[in-house]
């Protein structure tokens, strides 16, 4: 099945809510930032830092990683937030097509 999807990139962690609609998650890439093996999770809930686990992804030092998820995709259900980015250096978040007000080709959180 086709369908349009978003790129979203973000660059540090944060309490704040990276995607806020509910959303489904069809492809990530991660970037080590090359001083050792880097990890970022990805949560749902309306206060991330208190919230449901729905992805965790390992990137080797130096490398960078790029999953596409079968078939529906990771449905996060209350939006994605991210407490733990560390030793990446972006993550780049493939979603369904954001459908709220107005276009987002971009959301950069530093």
């Amino acid at each position: 099945m086709k369908s349009d999807i978003q790129a979203t990139r973000f660059t540090a962690a944060t309490s704040n809510v990276i995607i806020a609609p509910s959303i489904r998650l069809r492809g990530i890439i991660v970037a080590s930032d090359g001083t050792g093996a880097g990890l970022v999770t990805l949560k749902t809930k309306a206060s991330g830092a208190t919230g449901t686990i729905m992805f965790q992804a390992d990137v080797p030092s130096g490398d960078v990683i790029n999953l596409n998820f079968p078939e529906d995709g990771i449905l996060f259900p209350q939006g994605i937030y991210t407490t733990t980015l560390t030793k990446v250096t972006a993550v780049t978040l493939l979603t369904d097509k954001y459908s709220g007000p107005g276009p987002r080709a971009q959301n950069s959180t530093s």
